[in-house]
């Protein structure tokens, strides 16, 4: 059970570190960086926290996600990584996916969705390792 709950870890951590990254860097790794980070969240409802709302709530997403995935890849903090993460999937879900319609990339992200929540219960009870 260790080894396939290990499996998993890092598999989400190396997931969600790349996902920080690319937010950070643009064209590195496929990224888009914090500018067209900003202007998709300026896009989606966001535009009343102005320019540099937006950028800094662009890097803030992406600093955690990263930093959710370093945990993750460490051990620590597995509830709260695991719980930020799944609320990542919705929110992109939510913003992303249902509105553009793709359903293959809905149901993916329903399945992340699910598996992060997943994780999360159980770390928050102890049960995973």
């Amino acid at each position: 059970m260790k080894s396939g709950n290990l499996i998993i870890r890092i598999s989400f951590a190396l997931l969600f570190i790349w996902g920080g990254l690319e937010k950070f860097f643009e064209g590195f790794l496929g990224g888009v960086g914090l500018q067209n980070m900003a202007d998709f969240l300026k896009s989606s409802g966001l535009a009343f926290l102005g320019d540099t709302g937006t950028y800094t709530l662009g890097f803030i997403l992406a600093l955690l996600e990263l930093i959710a995935g370093i945990l993750l890849l460490i051990n620590k903090q597995l509830f709260y990584s695991y719980a930020f993460l799944a609320f990542i999937m919705f929110m992109a879900l939510v913003l992303v996916h249902i509105p553009s319609g793709n359903w293959l990339n809905i149901m993916i992200h329903i399945a992340l969705m699910g598996s992060l929540a997943g994780l999360a219960v159980q770390a928050k009870s102890g049960k995973l390792a």
